[in-house]
């Protein structure tokens, strides 16, 4: 199987070259476990990229592409902070913080109903860090709202339209490719576990919490 470093690292020249590499098919290539930290990996390259050396019938081409339209709007709605889009879920079940805080009491074999529901609490006044919670507590929300798994995806960094299509001319050096792996890997890395409970773990342990 290929490493992330070698798929990075493809993806990149392919980037720089104006080939338009697919994201999906480089994901494809990765093992099931490897995934996530890859797109990590990829959503950061982007930030910086360079625009590659497109003619102006490429870049009348990308403009009208509706996955690249798709694309824009899905990051402008995920722009939208967890809190906001939390409780519109939220109000359109027609549920209650303490009825969402009672089903995952259950759902977890949790005991402090109060203590869950004042984190729900505040989330939906943004004083908690979405980045921190785990993959199981957002995958346990959509259920409990009847939402797609995506409706309560952390919020990506805000970019401006097409930013991450048409970039400076910079190009990044060796040293900026190995940060991005650093940042990609400590962003995908568990709070430390002490003094936490289960509880905490789900709403403060980061994605694999």
């Amino acid at each position: 199987m290929t490493t992330i470093q070698q798929l990075v690292g493809e993806f990149i020249d392919a980037w720089n070259a104006g080939r338009r590499p697919d994201v999906e098919a480089f994901l494809k290539r990765a093992s099931p476990p490897d995934r996530d930290e890859l797109a990590a990996q990829f959503a950061t390259w982007l930030e910086i990229a360079p625009t590659p050396e497109y003619d102006d019938a490429a870049r009348r081409s990308i403009t009208h592409e509706p996955a690249l339209n798709a694309a824009l709007d899905a990051a402008a709605a995920l722009r939208v902070p967890l809190a906001v889009r939390l409780a519109t879920l939220r109000t359109r079940a027609g549920l209650g913080v303490g009825d969402i805080a009672g089903r995952l009491i259950g759902m977890f074999g949790l005991y402090d109903e109060r203590r869950t529901a004042d984190y729900l609490e505040r989330i939906e006044r943004d004083e908690l860090d979405e980045r921190r919670l785990s993959r199981r507590l957002l995958d346990a929300l959509a259920a409990i709202l009847g939402a797609d798994r995506d409706e309560l995806a952390p919020s990506p960094a805000a970019l401006a339209g097409g930013q991450a299509f048409f970039r400076a001319d910079d190009t990044p050096d060796a040293a900026i490719t190995e940060r991005i792996d650093v940042l990609s890997r400590a962003a995908l890395s568990p709070a430390p576990e002490t003094t936490m409970d289960e509880l905490d773990r789900l709403f403060f342990g980061g994605p694999q919490g």
